[in-house]
């Protein structure tokens, strides 16, 4: 009956509308919610009148308690004696008629009288909880509490006097407090209106349980206010007098949602708000107009919400919130909605399941071979990728699409390789162009780093048998990293890279102290003559001008020779130094002058009157050129180890010229080997594709050592992959053999191997490299392409191996 689907090409419309022809689960899955859609609504129908019946009983009943407390309260307002202070060992004369409104209204707990003076009356119904009496601590016998507050000379006593059903004192309990009613909730509301207030729920003092407060002050007498608790036990009685499914709560609740009753228990202290019982089911409650019923979801239950607003007088929103179990209040209508399931089922598995299994087996079973195709695409491995043939005509099509798609990207991919690597070598060959003294150094270390990395690959044995080249990308991998291994260069000045002398900056300043001691120079040659004029002994004053121009001499040429940097600095010379600096010379010119807006905000003193003397030599606070907008956070964040000297650079003379070694100062060395930093900086911000995303790594660890004592960050060789000790070979080699460093002259080829062997036993280098390196030749192959003839000596490897 399948026999026309055999023709190929055919298109994936009429196929899909083969296979929804004969899912009739579809149809009957639909019928099937229709249904129970349909029973859900009844069933939510039936819940609302049940609701709504509910909320008119609650609503009447709460409109009593209203009704009654008010009637009351004006009731006992115009009593006779009621505003009277409590007197100490007399009984109140309003007390007879508080005992019997309480008996005739069994929900009342207490009801008082408050004076502004703080003296206070309350008479509280003991039978209106089992364990009022224990908390109350009051004897079992008692029916009646009747408190007394009397404030006498500035002191508050409370009287606590336990009372049978006959008024007869059964307990007294006499102590200070200093509950003062007129500064109580009820107390404070009554006082802003001449109407009967409502507080809303709070902690009563003496049952310390919830409860609500009726209040009003005396017409007669604005400083007293009557008072009458409702316990919120007595609100939990009524909503528990409801018929509601098994499982269901109710609540009586504010606006903001804190709890005025909830049936079956009183809310306890760490549950005041209906969140403490359903979170989050309440939250819509403001937008209820009278009544609202909703299906919600608790704790993976389904529930029926009901929610009536409560209109009150007293200026608050109340609720009654009905939760009941979705599963109750549908069981009626469950059956029904079964017996449709299991029919439905039955056609489902016998008829609807064979035709899908075999309609989706005529598309999935090509497209999963298509699948496997487009991940030798992803695996870059295009010239495998092959066409699929279907009779489908759109996933023939496809299958054509993937593999005309596979040689695009392939020549894609290919010219992309093409520009990436001509950026590297345009940023590679800028950097050596920036100085005429590293002109092929990022050139040289990438071709010696391929030359180390392929031996380690070939070598098979010794730390090398586990590792291998597996692919092209590997390789140009390292290739990349070696090209830029410092790019971060690009942000090291020129003159601090090609700094020859002590005193170079952006030029040599030797010039500027050779001016000073011309000056000097002519100075003692004009004092001279003046000792001539004065009729000085000629013969004295040449001998001592002849002394004083030696002296100069001598002085500037060791200065000269301190400015070259190439012998180490003892502490005599330093001393001389500093010696030499304290000559004084006579500067007649504004040194303000022609001078630039950044190098004037640097001088101090610019208001000087001329002449001025000046040391020979010195250290100025403009020669200090400050740190500024330098990334403290990002760099301790990125792992960097480096001690970060306190200035950008100091360009003091003094300072200069004592330098231990070199011609670098800690601020110029530090720049110097801060490219690694933005090295790593900058190749971390690049969106490398996955082939290549260890290039940062590999670059940025090239002058790291194997015990950790290299920077950026100290990495050991177990931290260090493989690739960046290449490279840190390749670049010491390089770099010692080079004969375009204008700090040194070239090493030769057996000088440079003794070097990397003493760096090897310090651990600064990998020794199983420097192994590989001799063993097999390359130091000899490179050497015979790069270095000049004077450089090339013969080395016995056997003393390192």
């Amino acid at each position: 009956m399948f026999s026309f689907l055999s023709t190929k090409s055919m298109k994936i419309k009429p196929t899909i509308m083969m296979i929804f022809f004969f899912i009739i689960a579809i149809v009957v899955g639909t019928i099937l919610v229709l249904q129970y859609n349909f029973s859900h609504k009844l069933a939510l129908e039936a819940t609302q009148n049940s609701f709504d019946n509910i909320s008119s009983k609650v609503v009447q009943k709460i409109n009593r308690y209203d009704s009654n407390s008010e009637y009351f309260i004006n009731l006992l307002e115009h009593v006779d004696g009621v505003d009277e202070y409590p007197k100490k060992d007399i009984k109140h004369k309003i007390l007879p008629l508080l005992i019997k409104n309480i008996e005739n209204a069994k929900y009342i707990y207490a009801i008082y009288v408050g004076h502004k003076n703080g003296d206070f009356y309350e008479i509280i119904n003991l039978d209106i909880s089992k364990g009022l009496r224990s908390k109350l601590n009051t004897p079992k016998k008692a029916r009646w509490l009747m408190i007394k507050i009397i404030n006498k000379d500035n002191k508050k006593v409370r009287y606590e006097i336990s009372l049978d059903e006959n008024l007869n004192i059964l307990k007294k309990v006499i102590k200070s407090t200093t509950y003062n009613p007129a500064i109580r909730p009820w107390y404070k509301k009554a006082q802003q209106t001449n109407k009967v207030t409502k507080t809303q729920p709070y902690v009563f003092s003496n049952l310390k349980a919830p409860g609500v407060t009726y209040a009003k002050k005396l017409s007669k007498n604005s400083d007293v206010v009557i008072g009458l608790d409702i316990s919120l036990e007595s609100l939990v009685k009524l909503l528990s007098e409801q018929k509601l499914a098994k499982g269901s709560s109710s609540f009586l609740f504010r606006d903001k949602g804190e709890i005025t009753a909830f049936y079956n228990k009183i809310i306890k202290s760490d549950k005041k708000n209906i969140d403490g019982y359903y979170p989050n089911v309440f939250i819509d409650n403001n937008s209820v107009k009278t009544s609202s019923t909703k299906v919600v979801q608790f704790k993976n239950k389904d529930y029926f919400k009901y929610t009536f607003l409560l209109e009150s007088k007293y200026g608050f929103k109340e609720y009654l919130g009905i939760i009941s179990p979705y599963d109750e209040v549908m069981k009626p209508f469950n059956d029904k909605i079964l017996i449709s399931l299991i029919i439905s089922i039955l056609i489902f598995i016998f008829i609807a399941i064979p035709m899908i299994l075999y309609a989706v087996k005529l598309i999935t079973k090509p497209i999963l071979l298509i699948e496997l195709e487009n991940e030798k695409v992803q695996e870059r491995r295009f010239d495998e990728v092959i066409k699929i043939d279907s009779f489908i005509f759109e996933i023939d099509d496809l299958s054509k699409s993937l593999v005309s798609m596979a040689e695009s990207i392939k020549k894609y991919e290919e010219s992309q390789k093409d520009l990436l690597d001509s950026f590297v070598k345009l940023i590679a060959g800028t950097i050596d162009t920036k100085s005429k003294y590293t002109g092929g150094h990022c050139n040289n270390v990438p071709e010696l780093s391929r030359m180390i990395m392929q031996e380690a690959s070939d070598a098979q044995y010794g730390e090398f048998k586990d590792f291998t080249i597996k692919n092209k990308d590997e390789l140009r991998e390292l290739n990349i990293a070696a090209w830029l291994h410092d790019c971060g260069k690009v942000t090291t000045p020129e003159y601090v890279v090609d700094k020859a002398t002590k005193l170079e900056t952006k030029y040599n300043r030797i010039h500027e102290i050779r001016t000073r001691f011309e000056v000097i120079y002519r100075d003692l040659i004009i004092k001279s003559l003046k000792k001539e004029i004065e009729g000085d002994d000629k013969s004295k004053i040449k001998e001592w001008l002849n002394i004083e121009h030696i002296k100069l001499y001598n002085h500037f040429e060791l200065i000269a020779k301190v400015n070259m940097g190439t012998e180490f600095m003892n502490n005599d010379d330093k001393q001389s130094i500093q010696d030499i600096s304290k000559t004084v010379w006579v500067r007649y010119f504004d040194n303000t002058l022609g001078i630039s807006t950044d190098e004037r905000s640097r001088l101090t003193n610019i208001n000087m009157k001329l002449p001025v003397q000046e040391y020979l030599l010195s250290d100025k606070l403009e020669h200090i050129i400050p740190r500024e907008n330098f990334n403290y956070q990002e760099y301790q964040k990125m792992k960097f180890k480096m001690d970060v000297p306190e200035h950008l650079y100091n360009l003091g003379e003094v300072y200069n010229l004592i330098i231990d070694k070199g011609t670098l100062t800690k601020e110029e060395r530090f720049k110097i080997n801060e490219h690694v930093v933005e090295t790593i900086k900058m190749l971390e911000k690049l969106p490398f594709p996955d082939a290549l995303k260890n290039i940062p790594a590999f670059a940025g660890a090239h002058h790291e050592t194997m015990i950790g004592t290299g920077y950026p960050r100290q990495l050991t060789k177990d931290e260090m992959p493989l690739a960046s000790r290449v490279i840190a070979l390749a670049d010491v080699f390089e770099a010692l053999t080079a004969a375009d460093r204008p700090y040194k002259e070239p090493k030769s080829l057996g000088e440079a191997i003794d070097i990397l062997s003493n760096m090897v036993k310090d651990k600064h280098l990998d020794g199983d490299l420097f192994k590989l390196f001799l063993s097999t030749g390359i130091y000899k192959k490179y050497a015979d392409k790069h270095l000049l003839p004077q450089q090339m000596d013969e080395v016995d490897i056997k003393q390192y191996l």
